[in-house]
């Protein structure tokens, strides 16, 4: 009951409300995850790259549109940004919703439609990371980056439990319909959080001035700027579990959309346990063993994954796999929280965000064409071979100080 009571949401208002929007607005981001990609595999038949393709669409506007949205963070009301967000994203889902209502929702204008939701999302991520340090204090700042993180993973985990249950009983459009009232459930939140997230100081230059020095400041620090090229790698080989999992419940198991959900609930049980378990603990330490231990082990576990048959054993390996990827993720994004200035954060984690999602449409788009030409088998015991590769040159890079404030 300690550990409970002195919890960034139990003992800050505003925090517990931002934290409460977003667990609503990514389950609703999930469950329209789950019905596309559904829908994608059942509509296109035996062409794998094509779901490849649209998820790929889902995450470019992230890389071409990160670094102007950091900036912004940095240069206005953080509040007000994460408004404007779930404003835009509630009216294009509902359009996208009335558009398939009416039967006049085409391919094209699907991936479009894609893409433009996307375009906010990271204007709401780098407001949230860059705030999350005025909607706490220093000394909760590790455990709110840890719950912050932890958000996604229950998310995931209601999302995927329930995805195929509410596909049975609203179908497609009940999805999407479901997304947009999640966004209006997070600006609500957003809209009720008093603490004043402005710009400390005002913005002293112009917006290319501000932009310029963030992008400096990154290029500057060899050890930051390797860890960050780390983050890119880690998600070029991570990334594929999204079409993968799909893939092997549609090809190789032959099952239905359940399947499905149950396999992302235990993949996203495994990062929820993880960072829930990261949040009760004050403090960050250092971030390299624990980083290049996850990718070792994501490896391993990723590369068996497509020669298994039980789907009791697959539910296994998914569960620690994401447990790995969440313990590699949060002790590096409490380690950021520490390093880096508060007046670059906005800055700093779009750049994240950008190195991070570049290689996601390139990875999904060629690993959908890979997929075309050989045994999915193969395919996962490529990007775990890479993995657990990339656990090893962890080790090799160089090295941050660990934070005064650490263990």
């Amino acid at each position: 009951m300690a550990k409970v009571r002195a919890h960034p949401l139990f003992l800050f208002p505003d925090f517990r409300r931002l934290f409460a929007g977003r667990l609503v607005a990514q389950t609703g981001d999930k469950f329209f995850s789950l019905a596309l990609a559904w829908w994608v595999v059942s509509q296109a038949g035996e062409s794998k790259a094509h779901l490849g393709y649209l998820m790929a669409v889902n995450f470019l506007p992230v890389v071409l549109f990160s670094p102007f949205m950091g900036a912004l963070a940095d240069r206005f009301d953080r509040r007000r940004c994460m408004i404007f967000a779930d404003l835009f994203r509630f009216a294009i889902v509902a359009a996208l919703c009335a558009l398939l209502y009416f039967g006049l929702l085409s391919l094209p204008l699907l991936y479009a439609l894609v893409f433009l939701i996307a375009v906010f999302v990271p204007l709401f991520e780098s407001s949230v990371s860059s705030s999350l340090v005025d909607l706490t204090d220093a000394e909760h700042l590790a455990p709110a980056t840890a719950t912050d993180a932890s958000c996604i993973q229950l998310s995931a985990v209601a999302g995927a439990a329930l995805g195929s249950v509410f596909l049975a009983a609203t179908g497609v459009l009940g999805a999407f319909a479901a997304n947009a009232l999640a966004f209006l459930v997070s600006f609500l939140a957003v809209r009720g959080i008093k603490t004043s997230l402005a710009p400390k100081g005002g913005a002293s230059s112009g917006y290319f001035s501000e932009l310029k020095a963030g992008l400096a400041y990154i290029a500057g620090g060899r050890p930051l700027l390797a860890l960050l090229v780390v983050f890119a790698v880690v998600n070029f080989f991570a990334a594929p579990l999204l079409i993968i999992m799909p893939m092997l419940v549609k090809f190789s198991l032959n099952e239905s959309a359940v399947w499905l959900a149950v396999f992302e609930t235990f993949f996203a049980a495994g990062s929820a346990v993880v960072a829930i378990a990261l949040s009760l603990r004050p403090g960050q330490g250092n971030i390299y063993a624990p980083l290049s231990f996850s990718m070792i082990s994501v490896g391993l576990l990723f590369g068996t994954l497509g020669f298994i048959i039980s789907k009791a054993l697959i539910c296994v390996f998914l569960f620690i796999i994401g447990a790995m990827l969440a313990l590699g993720n949060a002790k590096a994004m409490i380690f950021f929280q520490h390093v880096v200035p508060d007046e670059m954060k906005g800055r700093f984690f779009s750049a994240l965000y950008t190195l991070c999602f570049a290689v996601v449409p390139l990875s999904l788009a060629l690993n959908g064409v890979l997929a075309e030409k050989m045994p999915l088998s193969l395919l996962c015991a490529c990007n775990g071979a890479g993995a657990a590769l990339l656990g090893l040159v962890i080790l090799a890079i160089p090295r941050m100080p660990v934070p005064a404030s650490g263990e």
